[in-house]
């Protein structure tokens, strides 16, 4: 009687197939299915063979071994220096590296503390007419430091290293001075073996500035901070020397030591191509007689000048400021632009568009007695700077 109910059952709904597989190994094989097929009339079962897969989707073979992403190595633990580079040292909260002693801060940068002010107010005050007075109880302590940068992976950016302080109530100190005299300059390109020096500040209490730490990484990936003491009489200390032009392993330093052709032609990307169309200059009489607002270069620094063409191919329009031009000379550090106004400057901030062109004259700051420069430039962020030859 069951039987009978169960066909009946199979009847109403009409036709249904089943399959049902038996198990196989991990390597394959070939097993026996049974289809039952009920139709109005009669059942039919047949056997057919199904293979199974080769493998396990949910688990690996033992015949292979299994792939793993390799493991995360810390930029700051393989950092290379060109030979020469200052060995620094580290130090830590309790043991900080002493005043005047070259720090390790990671990432092939040097830090070195050469002069603490504990009572830096009236100098920054006198810097600029709009800088406020610290805050009442506390006190602006100007730290003058030298950044040296001799990895090998050039040309970076001095705005790299974190460099921060804590005093007595083991907090981070703010920096937020103002305008600095001699004020570090944190945004300037360096190149392996470049030093930068200048000043750094912050607001202190009198317990901040006799406990006075600063604490710096070199590596944006490196979490180890590196202590210097920054307190105490500093009488007496030998700046670290930079390295004198291009170094030896230093990523930069073929194209330096090799660069572009006076007036070749080079793709920057983003529709841009440059070529320096004249030999360098001493523009220096001609900045001077152009405008009487110009102020003259600093001791021992001279104008020069550096013709150049900027064309453009690309859609729409774009300005020459665009492609991001400067200099380099056996200092190792980006060399200074602000020249003021002077005849035949280039145009960069009018609209070109494709098929047109820009040239003209730009100018840079260079030491007197370090003539050696190359101008490097480039369009698309990230990408390798191109070097040119000036002469």
């Amino acid at each position: 009687m069951w039987g009978w109910l169960a066909l009946v059952a199979v009847l109403a709904v009409g036709a249904v197939g089943v399959v049902v597989l038996t198990g196989g190994d991990d390597k394959g094989s070939v097993v026996a299915a049974t289809t039952v097929v009920a139709t109005g009339d009669s059942t039919v079962t047949s056997e057919v063979s199904i293979t199974e897969p080769a493998t396990d989707l949910t688990t690996p073979s033992t015949d292979e071994p299994m792939v793993t992403d390799p493991p995360i190595t810390d930029p700051a633990s393989t950092t290379d220096v060109v030979a020469g580079a200052p060995a620094g040292i580290t130090g830590d909260r309790d043991n900080p590296v002493p005043l005047g002693t070259i720090a390790d801060i990671g990432g092939g940068w040097r830090l070195q503390i050469l002069e603490v002010v504990p009572d830096g107010a009236a100098a920054v005050a006198g810097e600029n007419d709009f800088n406020d007075p610290p805050p009442a109880g506390s006190n602006f302590t100007l730290v003058k430091v030298a950044l040296g940068y001799f990895g090998v992976d050039d040309p970076t950016s001095a705005f790299q290293p974190t460099i921060s302080a804590v005093g007595a109530s083991s907090l981070e100190l703010e920096s937020g001075c103002g305008v600095l005299p001699n004020e570090l300059d944190s945004f300037v390109d360096v190149f392996s073996g470049g030093v930068v020096v200048g000043n750094i500040c912050y607001v202190t209490t009198t317990p901040d500035a006799t406990a006075l730490q600063l604490y710096a990484v070199g590596d944006f990936f490196d979490s180890d901070e590196v202590f210097l003491q920054a307190n105490g009489s500093a009488d007496g200390l030998v700046p670290m020397a930079p390295l004198t032009g291009p170094q030896a392993g230093a990523a930069s330093t073929p194209k330096r030591q090799a660069p572009t052709a006076l007036s070749t032609a080079v793709d920057l990307g983003e529709g841009w191509t440059m070529s320096v169309t004249g030999v360098a200059r001493d523009i220096t009489d001609l900045v001077m007689s152009e405008n009487q607002f110009n102020d003259p270069p600093p001791d021992g620094f001279r104008f020069v000048g550096v013709d150049v063409a900027y064309s453009y191919s690309g859609s729409g329009s774009a300005a020459a400021y665009q492609v991001t031009t400067k200099a380099v000379g056996d200092g190792n550090v980006e060399l200074g632009s602000n020249c003021g106004v002077f005849p035949g400057e280039v145009d960069r901030y009018s609209d070109v568009f494709a098929g047109g062109s820009v040239a003209g004259t730009i100018c840079f700051v260079v030491p007197s007695a370090g003539p050696n420069i190359v101008v490097y430039a480039e369009a698309e962020y990230g990408s390798p700077p191109i070097m040119f030859a000036v002469v």
